[in-house]
């Protein structure tokens, strides 16, 4: 990496740096058919990941909200950008678990952690990599074949206190969909995070006619008891334009944001290289 630093005398103007990484990765599947047409897939997981103890540090604005995740579980970086890099030698161990339906309905569940030869300090505690031992990962999803879909994701340490707990509801059907969400965080200074996080999350659009849509949308924030924002909207398009009229109010309030009630009212043209999106009839915009 080769980073050119203006303005920051805590930095160089150039820096480079050049971090090895190597990884030993052993999977075995196991996989069974079972009456009825369903199939299993048993699949554990052993990685151990050496880099060096000590990263060249660089001016950090792309990898400051770390998520742990079944996606980056078995991730030989778990930062989401490049000006930070994850260090030490470590060992992600897991299990996935999927059954496969004939009917298109799926479930499935991973379970993991992440054991570290050393705590470097690289983490905050509220991602639930922060001690030199990881949080448990569990993740688990079921789909069925008609737009159902449930998934929780939640990180705990050994004597079960959570730092994180993800609770999704879906479905998505030929007429519209909606998800409703909800999300408990442990409280975390180091992403500004200050207090414990508790919250309640509704989306949802269907179709009223080809042309016409409607949308709505909320959020419930346990932690002081009120709701903390609502919208509802209608939107119209064709091959050619689309028009978004949108209703939205904030409740809460902090030093720096007041409640608002916005009116929000928007254009969008098709037929220039791009669409007016929507569900419209599918014909092309002639100009």
């Amino acid at each position: 990496d080769i980073y050119a630093i203006g303005q920051d005398p805590a930095y160089p103007s150039t820096l480079t740096r050049l971090t090895p990484t190597a990884a030993l990765e052993l999977r075995w599947p196991w996989v069974r058919a079972g009456a009825g047409g369903a199939s299993d897939v048993v699949e554990p997981i052993v990685q151990i990941v050496w880099s060096p103890d000590r990263v060249k540090p660089v001016p950090n604005e792309d990898s400051r909200l770390v998520e742990f995740d079944e996606g980056n579980l078995f991730s030989l970086d778990r930062f989401p950008g490049a000006d930070r890099q994850e260090a030490g030698l470590r060992m992600n161990l897991g299990v996935t678990w999927t059954r496969l339906r004939p009917d298109g309905s799926l479930f499935g569940l991973t379970a993991g952690r992440v054991l570290r030869a050393r705590n470097l300090g690289q983490f905050s505690p509220g991602t639930g990599l922060g001690m030199r031992d990881s949080d448990w990962l569990v993740s688990a999803r079921y789909e069925t074949g008609a737009g159902l879909v449930l998934a929780n994701r939640a990180l705990f340490d050994d004597r079960l206190d959570f730092a994180k707990d993800e609770f999704l509801l879906g479905y998505a059907g030929p007429r519209g969909e909606a998800t409703l969400s909800y999300v408990w965080l442990t409280a975390d200074p180091l992403l500004d995070r200050p207090a414990d996080t508790s919250e309640l999350t509704l989306d949802a659009g269907w179709s009223i006619t080809d042309n016409w849509r409607g949308f709505a949308q909320g959020r419930y924030d346990f932690s002081v008891g009120q709701a903390a924002k609502a919208g509802l909207g209608i939107r119209w398009s064709n091959e050619c334009a689309a028009v978004n009229l949108s209703l939205s109010r904030r409740f809460t309030s902090s030093t720096s944001v007041r409640p608002s009630t916005d009116f929000d009212l928007s254009v969008e043209l098709g037929g220039f290289g791009g669409s007016a999106g929507g569900r419209g009839p599918a014909r092309s915009c002639r100009g």
